[in-house]
């Protein structure tokens, strides 16, 4: 025993005091107590290595993983945060025109949307699109920990220890033992693709007591092996949440790829929605205008004595109607535009205006192939086929997991465990002193209920997945067959929509000339006035829908094909039935 004696009544010690031992110890530990000090004022600095390491290493997983993907790329995922948005850069528009009453006046100042800024602007600042980028990147995030499991996982450990033992050994007497003790521990665990869990882990105990001066030193090198024979054992079972992981990564950008067609198809459907209906404002203001002035003609000749009240009532009457119309259209356009803005991300609080003329753009055009031959370049082109077919491998894959489940548990351990000499003072391993060590462990099958449920389990879960892939399938030929039948309806709409407009218009230059001869009924003419409206707003919608019937027949044959500013593009030829 290392001992030291302290006067009890002045409590001063001798040169192994502990406060002394302290000062020393702490002498020792001052550089790493300057470490831990920088790296906790500089918690930033680190957090941004680690931010660093893993954008890079998702990226390489992204890198790897979309060009397994049409239409994809690593940088269509990028999270970069763009920045505060600007719309300087659209030109001013002159605001609305009568047609649009008091709102008007709050559109002046506002920015002018082509079709093509809208898009660039929902893929750059559009929230849902941003969440759905977000989702992508964190599974690839999660792959990369998934990929991490099945490497040597390193670690390495260490304590410090400082503990002082005292006693009363005489009436004015302590002994105080003072010991120092610090380890530290270094190795790594590996779990091989063959089921095989290896691990090393090298221990070394430094023990001193302070009082005399006496150390001690001991190393430790512990390897084992376990490698499973029948349950656990081969790359099916070991690598199976891995490969489920690979594979789940890939339909995830498989429905991003997806999700981007649709989100097109959307803010191009609320575009033209939005500026249907300030089409349709404009039709019912114009229709809003001619009843007055037909009012106003009609009530000169009720003077004249060449009408009658009833006709000047009709009129009236159609007027105020023709009045609410009018405001609820204005309305209703005011609600369309501010729920654009959010789908792209603006506030809704910017004055912006869309282009007129995109409206003008739109024409009837024919999708140039059959509906048959649509439907089989569907069946080998759509993400989403791909993704159920690849869902029944998956199934299939698990049964083979689940009848490894069944297998007797059947281990092989190998342990080996060389140490140093107690007596040595060095930290060196004495490769004499080793333990050798092999187990045979055995789990006979006797409780496999769990198992076997899981097994069972699998056997249905492949059959829903048949099914599935055979409903998403049909489904894949509904989505060809409905936009067939909306192109074709859309078509002929458009064409009976002409010539109502034209029919309309005939008739309501009739009735006003017969107005004004004082012949006409006024009934007639506001059942012109507003047939000429219903068929104005009837060949908007049609050549509206026509066109997004022909967009969604793309994005459901898996051709629509999205550019990084949001446009679109057309691949047919690049595609064979």
């Amino acid at each position: 025993m290392f001992t030291e004696v302290c006067d009890a009544r002045s409590g001063t010690a001798g040169i192994g005091s502990p406060w002394r031992i302290v000062i020393r110890i702490g002498w020792r530990l001052l550089p790493v107590l300057c470490l831990i000090t920088f790296v906790s004022c500089n918690s930033n600095w680190y957090a941004d290595g680690y931010h660093t390491r893993a954008d890079k290493e998702t990226f390489s997983v992204l890198f790897e993983k979309t060009p397994q993907v049409r239409n994809l790329e690593a940088n269509d995922v990028d999270l970069s945060l763009p920045e505060s948005m600007e719309l300087g850069q659209f030109p001013l528009g002159t605001g609305g025109g009568d047609f649009l009453g008091e709102y008007g006046a709050e559109e002046r100042g506002g920015r002018v949307l082509t079709l093509a800024d809208a898009l660039e602007t929902g893929v750059t600042y559009g929230r849902e699109y941003l969440n759905e980028k977000e989702i992508v990147f964190l599974a690839a995030l999660d792959l990369t920990l998934a990929r991490y499991r099945l490497e040597p996982m390193p670690f390495a450990q260490g304590s410090l220890g400082l503990a002082t033992d005292s006693r009363r050994a005489a009436l004015n007497n302590i002994v105080s033992t003072n010991t120092f003790q610090r380890t530290g521990s270094v190795g790594f665990n590996w779990l091989y693709k063959t089921g095989a869990r290896i691990s090393a882990d090298f221990t070394r105990d430094f023990l001193r007591f302070t009082t005399g001066n006496r150390s001690i030193n001991s190393s430790n090198l512990a390897v084992s092996l376990v490698q499973p024979l029948l349950q656990g054992r081969g790359a099916t079972a070991t690598m199976e949440a891995l490969t489920q992981e690979e594979r789940n990564m890939l339909y995830d950008l498989r429905d991003f790829a997806d999700f981007r067609r649709a989100f097109i198809v959307d803010v191009v459907s609320q575009y033209y929605g939005v500026l249907q209906g300030r089409d349709r404002v404009r039709n019912n203001f114009v229709a809003y205008q001619g009843l007055l002035a037909n009012v106003k003609v009609e009530e000169a000749l009720e003077d004249e004595g060449r009408s009658t009240l009833t006709q000047v009532g009709q009129l009236q009457q159609a007027v105020l109607q023709a009045e609410s119309r009018w405001v609820n259209a204005i309305r209703s356009y005011q609600s369309q535009l501010d729920a654009l803005k959010i789908t792209l991300g603006i506030s809704v609080d910017v004055k912006i205006l869309l282009d007129d003329d995109e409206l003008s753009r739109l024409r009837i055009e024919d999708p140039g192939i059959t509906r048959e031959e649509a439907v089989k370049i569907a069946m080998v082109t759509r993400p989403d086929l791909a993704t159920s077919a690849d869902r029944v491998d998956d199934a299939e894959r698990r049964i083979e997991v689940a009848k490894n489940g069944l297998l007797p548990g059947l281990d092989i351990s190998l342990d080996y465990n060389p140490t140093s000499d107690p007596d040595d003072t060095t930290p060196s391993i004495d490769w004499d002193r080793r333990r050798w060590e092999g187990t045979l462990d055995l789990d006979l099958p006797i409780d496999r209920k769990a198992e076997r449920n899981i097994y069972r389990a699998t056997l249905l879960l492949l059959e829903r997945a048949k099914r599935a892939d055979e409903l998403a399938s049909d489904n894949a030929k509904l989505d060809i067959y409905n936009d067939w039948r909306t192109l074709d309806q859309a078509k002929l709409n458009f064409r009976i929509a002409e010539q109502e407009v034209a029919l309309a218009d005939r008739r309501l230059e009739e009735q006003l000339l017969l107005s004004e001869l004082g012949k006409g009924e006024a009934r007639d003419l506001v059942d012109a006035q507003n047939d000429l409206v219903n068929a104005q707003n009837e060949r908007t919608a049609t050549a509206v829908v026509h066109t997004l019937a022909r967009l969604r027949l793309w994005r459901d044959m898996g051709i629509l094909y999205i550019n990084k500013d949001g446009s679109w593009a057309e691949r047919l030829n690049e595609e064979s039935p």
